[in-house]
């Protein structure tokens, strides 16, 4: 039987810099009620992501748990100039896009609510994920758009997740990005570095 996992990170002191996608308040008013629907027919043991906290990540350039030669914010100082024009450049290159957060699924990390990759952010994941390169540690990108909108605090059977679909966000509209550092997680206090905005052509 596969059991949920605690989250050891949660709410802890971190050093890590990820590119993501800020919802804005009104979709953020929607996820909560989603987060309420959820808990509300819930005994698992939940930690609910602060409704200020939630976002999608497009990708991590540093992560928490990286094990290379020197710390992350070190690696940072070295590289994060560089990544940062990097970044923004290849995010300036792509169109805008929807996202359709059509379901909710669970899996032994977390509860989060999911959409289709559109083939935009598929190719914006790619290009960043051959560009940055420190020793070992390249960025891996989720393969799915998601929210992560539980994490776990006991190890238990996998959830079953009931909730209310008048909650799910539909057709999300994704324009701009915020490059950030993660100081403490999950999101709860970051540092913004860039907010680069979509600025490509859809092609026929």
């Amino acid at each position: 039987m596969i059991r949920t996992k605690v989250d050891t990170l949660w709410f802890r002191q971190c050093c890590a810099f990820h590119l993501q996608f800020i919802p804005d308040s009104e979709t953020l008013s929607t996820l909560s009620g989603l987060q309420d629907s959820i808990e509300r027919d819930s005994g698992a043991a939940l930690l609910r992501v602060p409704t200020t906290s939630l976002h999608m990540t497009i990708v991590t350039l540093v992560n928490a748990a990286t094990q290379v030669s020197i710390p992350n914010d070190d690696v940072w100082r070295l590289k994060g100039e560089k990544w940062k024009e990097i970044v923004e450049g290849l995010v300036e290159e792509t169109p805008p896009f929807d996202l359709d957060l059509h379901d909710v699924a669970v899996s032994e990390a977390a509860i989060f609510v999911k959409a289709e990759e559109p083939p935009e952010l598929r190719r914006l994941r790619s290009a960043i994920s051959h560009a940055i390169c420190f020793e070992h540690w390249r960025p891996t990108p989720p393969r799915i758009a998601h929210i992560t909108l539980f994490r776990f605090f006991a190890e238990e059977p996998m959830p079953t997740v009931n909730f209310d679909a008048d909650f799910l966000p539909s057709r999300v509209r994704v324009e701009s990005f915020k490059l950030l550092e993660e100081r403490i997680y999950p999101n709860v206090e970051i540092d913004i570095l860039g907010e680069p905005l979509l600025r490509g052509k859809h092609t026929e």
